[in-house]
């Protein structure tokens, strides 16, 4: 077997809410905090970060040492080529952000697929195959039959078509990009589950989409996860969580110790500090 059992679904099929973060920076040392204090997945992303492909292959190297399923957000949603590597260096699951209708992972789908099933193209030559040769066909079966694909629900034109989106046989999570879809819809930075009526409206029809089909919505409290916000996720369905966005989680982490040290020297007679730089978040 090359592939080893996907740690996502095998969770999902246990009942269990599998529990990850985005990565920003693909740094090897964070991924392996991640995996050692109890997250299942690392959602690396190449949409709106430069991870190239090499440094993609790494962290995925990274990822599995500790344990971590990968996912990765390709830059496009017709980027057929960033999702082929990404398979080919080891991913478990593609992200296909900012799509519009059911063609466009019908799409993903051929050619990300061997002939006959699709048009990817044949090579031993990589991670995910084990570099061989003599046991290419298995592992071109066991990549098509697993093939794992993540649509994002941030359009309007996806919203449209969300039923035909999850009745594909190759998609088993989605995840409701709230935030994104808000400003489609008009609607600007509502980025909760509940930021207006538009989007309380998306989330219900998209919900029952997702239910009618056995697909699981991925998203959750990504600013700010407490116990509360995981606890109102879960409400609204939510069975994957993601809890956090590592270049963020690092700010959030800077301003508090901004904030501690100059409440501290506030409080002295001795000692001043320049006031802090606004807050990257909103109160």
């Amino acid at each position: 077997m090359f592939t080893m059992p996907n740690r996502l679904t095998t969770m999902i099929e246990n009942h269990e809410v599998p529990i990850g973060m985005q990565c920003f920076t693909a740094d090897h040392a964070l991924i392996e905090v991640m995996g050692r204090t109890g997250l299942d997945y690392v959602w690396l992303d190449s949409e709106h970060s430069a991870i190239n492909p090499r440094a993609l292959e790494d962290a995925i190297r990274t990822a599995d040492g500790v344990g971590l399923a990968t996912i990765i957000r390709v830059p496009e949603p017709d980027d057929t080529t960033s999702a082929r590597r990404a398979l080919e260096a080891g991913a478990e699951a593609i992200v296909i952000p900012m799509v519009r209708s059911a063609a466009d992972v019908t799409n993903m789908v051929d050619a990300l697929t061997y002939p006959p099933n699709g048009r990817r193209g044949i090579c031993p030559a990589y991670r995910a195959a084990g570099y061989a040769l003599s046991t290419f066909s298995e592992y071109a079966a066991e990549s098509d039959a697993g093939l794992f694909l993540i649509p994002m629900i941030e359009t309007v034109d996806a919203l449209a078509h969300i039923e035909e989106i999850c009745a594909l046989e190759q998609v088993r999570v989605i995840v409701f990009a709230s935030g994104e879809l808000s400003y489609a819809l008009g609607e600007g930075a509502n980025a909760n589950l509940h930021g207006s009526e538009a989007i309380r409206d998306a989330l219900v029809r998209v919900k029952a989409a997702a239910k009618a089909n056995g697909v699981v919505l991925l998203g959750g409290p990504i600013i700010d996860p407490t116990a509360a916000s995981c606890a109102t996720a879960l409400e609204e369905d939510i069975g994957v969580l993601c809890l956090g966005l590592d270049v963020m989680a690092f700010r959030k982490i800077c301003e508090q110790a901004v904030t501690a040290a100059n409440t501290a020297v506030a409080a002295s007679t001795r000692f001043s500090r320049p006031p802090a730089p606004a807050s990257g978040f909103a109160h």
